[in-house]
């Protein structure tokens, strides 16, 4: 597949849907002053080539009783990717990178509940190649990947997607269900949402076989309550952001909610988590050059009281983040979406 070529209308696209995944054409358009389906026509373009996906971020509670777990694993006898490529068949994987440091491989398990992430993670002692297995366990997390910013608009231009969205922070994320069972068009919406995060309610009933206005009720009260939110999925290197880290934080003790709320507010980061370690901080970022990424280590930590020490990873190859395949000739691929319970 031919990578797409942008130029700056497809990039203010691009970093509006970021801020406003499921703001209409004209809307957007109003905001960036060009035409709704000029607008149209270069996002089904770049969808086609796999560079850009909107789909819908489950909250926690709707498909997991429990929190993630951060997992390094060290090998023997292979290679990296090889075992890497082996690891992609196993269930409840959000996450799989190589990266640098003293575990060369790292992944996320998100499993509906404590007993299948053990078993989870049971299975990896499984796999040809692991020598060892470290599961840290995030005791709380600050999400930043659905607002991460890649910083093409204009401050005006982000300002209005922001008021058209009604966007609020995020928070720490938790596995609370919600406070009662879903119907079963409540589930369908949702179902749906988190497949394609655009899908308009007309679409959903057709497929649903719901009629239009109970799916239009159901479509914002999804949306409202916060059990789906729609996020842009990007191809990140085919944007120019070549480098994904990881920060492993130790921090004094009762600085760290603090420390994490200062790293959640840099535009670098993707996530922060509390995890159970003797660096009990971990957060994921995207700069666009390692050069860039020393800037961010000695201008942006150093100004974070309470840190200790910082061990510093690259991401060297990411073939899924947020449960979809990524493949840097093909783009985006398969998406992994976790089950409603």
């Amino acid at each position: 597949m031919t990578r797409p070529l942008l130029d700056e209308l497809d990039r203010r696209l691009i970093g509006s849907l970021h801020l406003a995944p499921r703001a209409t054409w004209d809307d957007i358009g109003g905001i960036l002053a060009a035409d709704a389906s000029t607008l149209k026509r270069r996002y089904d373009r770049l969808s086609e080539a796999g560079m850009v996906r909107v789909i819908g971020q489950a909250d926690w509670g709707m498909h997991s009783t429990t929190m993630p777990v951060h997992v390094f694993l060290d090998i023997t006898g292979e290679t990296p990717l090889a075992v890497l490529h082996r690891l992609r068949d196993l269930p409840h994987l959000q996450l799989l990178a190589q990266i640098s440091g003293d575990y060369p491989l790292y992944a996320v398990v998100h499993a509906p509940s404590e007993a299948a992430t053990s078993e989870a993670i049971d299975r990896m002692f499984s796999i040809p190649g692991v020598r060892r297995v470290n599961a840290l366990p995030a005791l709380s997390t600050l999400r930043r990947g659905i607002t991460w910013d890649p910083q093409f608009l204009t401050d005006t231009e982000r300002a209005g997607l922001l008021e058209l969205t009604g966007a609020r922070p995020e928070g720490t994320a938790t596995a609370t269900p919600p406070a009662k069972p879903l119907s079963e068009a409540e589930r369908t919406v949702a179902a749906q949402l988190i497949q394609d995060g655009r899908v308009s309610a007309a679409g959903v009933a057709r497929t649903a076989g719901l009629a239009t206005s109970t799916t239009h009720r159901v479509v914002r009260r999804v949306l409202d309550e916060g059990w789906v939110k729609p996020r842009l999925e990007i191809v990140s290197e085919w944007l120019g952001f070549q480098t994904p880290f990881m920060l492993h934080l130790r921090v004094a003790p009762g600085d760290t909610p603090d420390v994490m709320r200062r790293i959640d507010q840099l535009p670098q980061t993707r996530l922060v988590a509390h995890v159970a370690s003797d660096m009990s901080v971990l957060a994921i970022g995207l700069v666009t050059e390692r050069s860039a990424l020393a800037l961010f280590v000695d201008n942006e930590l150093a100004k974070i009281p309470g840190i200790l020490a910082v061990s510093v990873d690259v991401m060297l190859a990411e073939p899924r983040r947020y449960w979809l395949d990524r493949d840097l000739d093909s783009g985006l691929g398969e998406f992994h979406a976790p089950t409603l319970l």
